[in-house]
């Protein structure tokens, strides 16, 4: 893209729907070049192709994605594993982009580059934390969504109530952890820097501010889990993210490792199947493939792998969240950041 003002140039974009609903920076040429040597890629170079659409995505609209987020060349280490992690088939990218959940593509960013980089971790982290880097690098993923279900040039969102994190949801963990890094439960080294991906609704705010032993905060947290509107009641296989604030981080952690953590709270977030029949989460009579067992107490997942722990947010403040995975979302994928 070259020629024209800077504002004809972004209202360009808004035109040919090359934008998100915010303005956008222009894809001029040099700052395209600049962002593929950023990202070490040819700009020819075919990255992926989108499962059942004739869609390939090659290097250099990857790039342009990037500068029209706002990022800057010196993320480029972040961007790249980002792009491959979205691009992974077990994202689903084209059952996030169909759903009538509201979905949205949820970023972690665990190890030494959260400092390295700038990224924001403390308060406010899991809502953009006014950080170019969290704002920015979330907004790209949201934006490589543009491969994926695009009619006329423009992203279509079919979410019934639609989900704010679609602009960017990008989650930086706290350096100073009291459990070992985030992309540890994903069988990454743990003193590797990495992002890591799933498809998530939004967060759920869980206040527990006079509990001061471990099973009060996480009886809390597994509460929130299992409130009757979940949408893994049915068939349980979606995940879950637990963003433990580093005040409830500290209290758990004197009393439960994280695998512990996760095993408490797959045993304690249940309720009564009649209770959901009752309350229209499940159907009276359920499918036999669907696992259902009236009278007995159901969890929102099936085993304790599909509970993931991330330390993040502001101390000073006892309050965490839970953010549920689209159904769709069996795991987090990972890949790892590459040093400077």
């Amino acid at each position: 893209m070259s020629g024209g003002s800077l504002v004809d140039a972004i209202e360009h974009c808004f035109e040919v729907g090359w934008s998100d609903g915010l303005p956008v920076v222009p894809p001029y040429r040099v700052l395209v070049d600049r962002m593929l040597d950023a990202l070490h890629w040819d700009g020819e170079e075919v990255l992926t192709s989108i499962a059942g659409q004739d869609t390939e995505v090659c290097a250099e609209q990857v790039a342009a994605m990037a500068v029209m987020a706002g990022c800057r060349p010196e993320y480029g280490r972040v961007l790249r594993p980002l792009t491959e992690a979205v691009f992974d088939e077990r994202l689903n990218l084209a059952g996030v982009e169909v759903t009538t959940g509201g979905v949205a593509v949820l970023v972690v960013v665990s190890g030494p580059v959260v400092t390295e980089v700038g990224f924001a971790y403390g308060g406010n982290s899991v809502g953009g934390a006014n950080s170019r880097p969290n704002a920015t690098v979330g907004r790209f993923a949201q934006m490589l969504r543009y491969f994926c279900g695009s009619q006329g040039g423009a992203m279509r969102a079919n979410g019934t109530m639609g989900h704010p994190g679609r602009i960017s949801f990008l989650i930086a963990e706290r350096p100073d952890t009291h459990f070992p890094p985030f992309h540890a439960q994903s069988g990454l080294p743990a003193e590797v820097s990495a992002v890591s991906v799933c498809s998530a609704e939004g967060p759920n705010s869980v206040n527990n501010h006079y509990s001061f032993e471990a099973e009060g905060i996480l009886d809390t947290i597994a509460d929130c889990l299992a409130h009757a509107g979940s949408t893994s009641y049915y068939w349980h296989h979606g995940l879950y993210l637990v963003v433990l604030g580093p005040d409830h981080a500290e209290t758990v952690s004197r009393r439960f490792s994280r695998d512990q953590v996760r095993e408490y709270l797959f045993e304690h977030a249940r309720r009564p199947t009649d209770e959901l029949a009752r309350l229209g989460r499940i159907p009276e009579n359920p499918r036999a493939e669907s696992k259902v067992v009236r009278g007995a107490m159901r969890s929102p997942v099936d085993n304790p792998g599909l509970l993931y722990v991330v330390e993040g947010g502001a101390a000073g403040g006892r309050f965490s969240a839970v953010v549920p995975g689209w159904v769709g979302s069996h795991e987090f994928i990972s890949r790892r950041i590459a040093d400077t």
